[in-house]
């Protein structure tokens, strides 16, 4: 009986002894298949939003006297926001698809957070505004900061504002960024 039960136990030890090295080697091979597939792609993604903003194109002058920009809806922190910042990830103009980053940073918690945003789309010429797009993000507990991409279709305007709002867990507001940068409006 002894000799049963010891060969059982060593039999199916032996057995799974394998998992212990394939489980690991086979993550390796899929995480090699796909960085030898999409380094390139992830590399440019990344650049892409590090860069958003930045643009190095040379911007041309305006040709009309540029509209001041509205004041923001809300203070740039509240409760555990620490602020907000909103990019244009490649230039846009009016009547495109504009492709947007925010980034709310965050004072971390010790419970998970739902951070509510919105865009707010303003047009600078007939001063008129409206929310745009909106949604929310979960931040894990200790978090420190949610970041969404957006593509939003700026309507054909001359000069427009696009602002970043949260609405939890602190209602804060990036400042304006103009689209397009050098659009105005007719005197």
């Amino acid at each position: 009986m002894v000799r049963a039960g010891g060969y059982a136990g060593v039999r199916g030890g032996r057995r799974r002894w394998w998992l212990w090295i394939a489980w690991p080697l086979a993550v390796s091979a899929v995480l090699a298949i796909e960085w030898a597939l999409l380094h390139e792609r992830i590399e440019a993604d990344i650049a892409l939003l590090l860069a958003s903003g930045r643009d190095t194109a040379a911007t041309p002058e305006p040709t009309r006297p540029l509209p001041p920009l509205p004041a923001a809806p809300a203070p740039p922190t509240a409760g555990t926001v620490d602020g907000v910042d909103l990019r244009t990830v490649r230039t846009c103009g009016p009547g495109q698809d504009c492709l947007v980053r925010i980034h709310v940073g965050l004072r971390p918690t010790a419970e998970p957070l739902t951070v509510a945003w919105a865009l707010r789309l303003d047009d600078l010429c007939a001063g008129t505004g409206s929310t745009l797009v909106d949604g929310s993000v979960t931040v894990p507990a200790g978090g420190d900061r949610a970041d969404v991409v957006a593509a939003v279709r700026v309507p054909d305007t001359a000069a427009t504002a696009l602002t970043a709002v949260t609405g939890g867990p602190g209602v804060a507001a990036s400042p304006a960024v103009r689209v397009p940068p050098t659009g105005g409006c007719t005197p």
